[in-house]
């Protein structure tokens, strides 16, 4: 089969980011897909935030960008030869800050309707982070303890101007309103939807004939960071349904795992099309989703690498997770982000009867490597 990008046209050149660029993909039918990269309101090393138009039973708009950048979206759109107010529907792939900041300006201008997953419609109130961040099991309060005592009173301005930006985006997500609840499978012309959690509870892919546009779930060059588990608060589980009420089919690695070897079986010449460095460093990063198992694969050396680390001594997740990652400077975000990736991998190896947590939350290897066969058999055609 012919490449899935034997027809990209770059319609506006960007930055050596990407930034501002606007492309035309066309798939092996000849639909057009128009991808736009809105600039993040803020320095991120994962570049701009790419969306895309796609003409399916009327115009849709996938993502929409951070909640400061509707200006950089809009123009984007223009040159891809449409009008905001073009816009039929906006397709959230999952409810981060850089990819529903801007819908609410968005449906202002446009009157388009808002389609997300039915989860990320019953969690609109609340904070996401605090949700994924609340302490359940033992090694998730010993992450909260030693996330508090490396970050807590070493706040900078940028820590508080990214804050306010978090409270506005708060608010403003708490106004919005879906008005199609997107159920895994679901069509909508030649559109299919999977549910795809693992980075986020709502997260949602698109494939559109040899394409796939895939949010966060998979992206060229960097790993998108897999959830920790919940444990919901009786408040939010009680406005959820029934079958939403179980957090573990929608957070933890081992659904993240599942999730991306979902998006793997689509077939080898199944184009990606990311929500982020989809360009880079002055190229294009056109991969398939073949790096869905790249993903896995990175995961399952990191599950090896954190079992060599702890041995058989008991140790601490502190001393673990600075070990994982030695040669990166683990202040503020990054020591957060570090802390909760190891406890997202030690959480699969707990349920395999790797790791064994003590009641002072120290860790040590039981002698197994369940993992091993736990990768085996996700990966097996």
């Amino acid at each position: 089969m012919a490449s899935p990008f034997s027809d990209v046209v770059v319609l506006r050149p960007g930055d050596a980011e990407g930034n501002r660029m606007v492309v035309r993909v066309a798939t092996h039918d000849g639909t057009d897909i128009h991808a736009v990269a809105v600039p993040q309101d803020r320095p991120s090393r994962t570049g701009p935030t790419w969306t895309y138009l796609v003409r399916e039973e009327g115009l849709t708009l996938i993502d929409a960008g951070a909640i400061g950048s509707f200006s950089h979206l809009a123009d984007g759109v223009r040159q891809a030869g449409y009008e905001i107010g073009d816009i039929d529907r906006v397709v959230v792939t999952h409810g981060h800050a850089d990819h529903d900041g801007a819908v609410a300006r968005l449906l202002e201008e446009s009157g388009a309707a808002l389609w997300a997953h039915e989860i990320y419609a019953h969690l609109l109130p609340y904070d996401r982070w605090e949700i994924q961040r609340r302490a359940g099991s033992l090694i998730q309060h010993e992450m909260r303890r030693i996330i508090d005592a490396n970050v807590a009173g070493r706040d900078s301005r940028g820590a508080d101007e990214y804050r306010a930006q978090q409270r506005e985006y708060l608010q403003t997500r708490r106004s919005l309103q879906v008005q199609h609840r997107i159920t895994d499978g679901e069509t909508l012309g030649d559109l299919t939807f999977m549910h795809t959690p693992g980075h986020s509870p709502d997260e949602i892919c698109v494939s559109l004939d040899g394409m796939v546009i895939a949010g966060d779930h998979v992206l060229p060059e960097i790993t998108p960071h897999p959830t920790t588990k919940v444990s919901y608060a009786d408040e939010v589980k009680a406005k959820l349904p029934v079958e939403l009420q179980d957090s573990d089919s929608s957070y933890g690695l081992d659904t993240y795992l599942k999730s991306l070897k979902a998006v793997a079986d689509l077939g080898p010449n199944v184009g990606l099309l990311p929500a982020h460095r989809l360009f880079n460093s002055g190229r294009f990063n056109l991969q398939t989703v073949d790096r869905a198992g790249e993903v896995i694969q990175h995961h399952a050396r990191r599950l090896g690498h954190i079992i060599d680390k702890i041995g058989p001594q008991r140790v601490s997740l502190e001393e673990i997770t600075r070990g994982i990652f030695e040669h990166r400077r683990l202040i503020g975000g990054n020591f957060y982000m570090a802390v909760s990736e190891v406890v997202a991998h030690i959480e699969l190896l707990q349920s395999v009867g790797d790791v064994d947590v003590d009641d002072d939350a120290r860790l040590q290897c039981t002698g197994s490597e369940n993992y091993r066969q736990f990768i085996a058999d996700l990966v097996r055609p």
